[in-house]
């Protein structure tokens, strides 16, 4: 089994500011609570009282092992693939050009993964396939903004050769609206395409039409899965102004995760807020929730702890919402600040798949 961890970086960077400013519209805004010691409930304040601006700016990179980035953008981070071989093959026959798998039915439910290929070169997604002790599972995800308008699938024991005419595969699918990710589930055991048990090899053809703004291509699914990990993050800085005493929460910035493997979310240089250019000494505590919930529902992390904590997401697509809480008491006005940094790893194992 050949195993490694790709890793990488991103740096936060909140500050806290006791002064006035004028807001500036973004796609993300950030939406402010204060807490009410009558009531206990956490309610919504106006900017008169509270408001986070984000700093404009996108920030792309990618790297085959890490990579240390500004937080808003989308980041790719490419795995070795010497380590990551599954069986597919491509063919090309009188013009056309096609991906199949080879997959051998297993006493198992283990993944195996492979890329969905659009215009003979381009990555464009992820095929995951698996089965239990009756079905086989094919399930394509799409990335980068590609949406599939029609999938077709045939599984046969035999092994593909000369043209293949999708429209004639046993198993397809108008999808309107056109989405980025499906699962089919085939019978293997007395289907008329497979009659199969444990061990013995199945063929997979997985035919996508997919467009992306004003491109529309025939994808197939085999070769490499592309990127191990890619992040989409709404921010990168965060100004957080408070013009009155009182406990304050916002959702302070989203990610979305699109991975092959397991990925470990952990944090490190996670603190209270800290005055700056000479205001005092007094910071101002700070908490951070991970969450889906609502703000009454939120399970707060003191900043200095959270550089213990992990988050643990499955393969595939998760998105996660990171909360911010203050405590403004008697505090001096001006600037306190703290940068983060949280940090991604992609848990790759996979085991390496001989042809004999």
């Amino acid at each position: 089994m050949d195993k490694f961890l790709s890793k990488f970086t991103v740096e936060i960077l909140v500050m806290l500011l006791l002064t006035l400013i004028t807001t500036i519209g973004l796609s993300y805004i950030p939406k402010v609570y204060k807490y009410d010691p009558v009531t206990g409930l956490w309610q919504r304040v106006n900017k008169d009282v509270s408001e986070v601006v984000i700093l404009p700016g996108i920030q792309n990179g990618s790297s085959n092992t890490s990579t240390s980035i500004g937080i808003n953008g989308v980041i790719i981070v490419e795995p070795a693939t010497d380590t990551l071989k599954q069986m597919s093959e491509s063919s090309v026959l009188k013009g056309q050009w096609y991906y199949y798998i080879e997959y051998t039915i297993k006493n198992n439910t283990q993944n195996s993964y492979y890329g969905i290929i659009a215009g003979q070169n381009q990555n464009i997604g992820i095929a995951t396939v698996w089965n239990d002790d009756d079905y086989i599972y094919v399930k394509f995800e799409l990335l980068y903004g590609w949406l599939a308008s029609e999938s077709h699938l045939k599984i046969s024991y035999q092994k593909p050769s000369g043209n293949q005419n999708p429209g004639q595969f046993a198993y397809k699918t108008t999808h309107d609206p056109m989405v980025t990710t499906y699962e089919y589930k085939v019978g293997y055991r007395d289907t008329k395409d497979v009659k199969c048990a444990p061990g013995c090899e199945v063929y997979i053809l997985l035919h996508l039409s997919v467009k992306k703004n004003n491109q529309q291509q025939t994808a197939w699914a085999g070769g490499e899965p592309p990127c191990g990990m890619c992040i989409e993050v709404s921010n990168t800085e965060m100004l957080w102004y408070i013009r009155k005493p009182g406990k304050y929460v916002t959702n302070a910035f989203e990610i979305k995760i699109t991975s092959t493997h397991p990925v470990v979310i952990s944090f490190s240089n996670f603190d209270h807020l800290q005055p700056q250019g000479g205001i005092g000494f007094e910071s101002i505590k700070t908490s951070y929730a991970i969450s889906d919930d609502l703000v009454n529902n939120l399970n707060w992390i003191s900043a200095p702890l959270l550089n213990n904590y992990s988050v643990t997401l499955g393969s595939g697509s998760s998105s996660l919402n990171f909360y911010q809480l203050v405590d403004l008491k008697t505090q001096s006005s001006g600037i306190y600040k703290n940068i983060g940094t949280i940090t991604f790893t992609l848990q790759n194992t996979r085991v390496y798949v001989d042809k004999k």
